[in-house]
């Protein structure tokens, strides 16, 4: 099990803020048949989220809708598209809020979302509990995930000049004992290495520390590798898997 411990390396730090925002009425939980999986700020100059969203497979006809806002006062809908199939009867759904202008100032924007699932005459959301999701965008804004029903996100990586393969993990701290793995092919998955990744930090945005950046490195013998991030905590493994096609990265 890895203990937490702090270790010298340069990452961009996560931020969130949990702030009640009133939206139309809605019943969520973490049981109904649709749920955030994450989420992340679009565009740097723009205002804007995307993310990914999963779904239970009721019916065939099905509309999946964010609600959203970039004041918290005027809200609107998009619409999320079929991505792809995620695990048994469930669906991955992809959106992107459209993109405006960043207003004057360098402080960043607050997008505001939550979820609606439109299937077989009902109508189920995902408004995070009542406190809706949010991610930062715009100028200065840091890039992090919100995270659903995902419990871990590879952040980023990389092979250096000296074939060490390195990179970072943003999951969603669920408990102080955890297991965060990288599991690793440099043969198509012929044969699989595991390298354990240590606890760099919990941004400084996240006041309660609800999420961490974890860090990992490793020498490798090879200029191209495919990976996965495993995060074990409570019992319960959440495997960021890139849905199914793993992760590749080249040096």
């Amino acid at each position: 099990m890895t203990k937490k411990r702090l270790i010298p390396f340069a990452v961009v730090l996560v931020m969130l803020f949990s702030i009640f925002s009133a939206i139309p009425s809605v019943g969520a939980t973490s049981t109904t048949p649709v749920k955030l999986i994450y989420a992340t700020p679009n565009g740097v100059d723009g205002i804007g989220a995307s993310g990914y969203i999963e779904v239970e497979n009721i019916a065939y006809e099905k509309n999946v809708t964010v609600h959203y806002s970039y004041n918290g006062i005027d809200w609107y809908d998009c619409s999320a598209q079929y991505y792809k199939p995620t695990h048994g009867n469930y669906e991955a759904w992809s959106f992107t809020t459209p993109g405006i202008a960043r207003p004057g100032g360098d402080l960043p924007v607050t997008v505001q979302f939550a979820i609606k699932y439109e299937v077989n005459g009902n109508t189920y959301w995902d408004n995070n509990d009542g406190n809706n999701y949010k991610v930062y965008s715009g100028y200065h804004a840091p890039s992090f995930y919100d995270f659903g029903c995902g419990g871990a996100k590879s952040y980023y990586s990389f092979i250096d000049i000296d074939n060490n393969f390195s990179g970072a993990v943003q999951l969603k701290n669920l408990g102080y004992e955890k297991d965060v793995k990288v599991v690793y092919s440099t043969d198509n998955w012929k044969t699989t290495n595991t390298v354990n990744a240590e606890y760099y930090s919990s941004s400084k945005g996240y006041v309660d520390g609800s999420v961490e950046v974890w860090y990992y490195s490793v020498p490798v013998d090879a200029n191209s590798l495919q990976y996965r991030i495993e995060y074990t905590v409570n019992g319960t493994t959440y495997v960021d898997d890139n849905f199914g096609a793993n992760y590749t990265v080249t040096k």
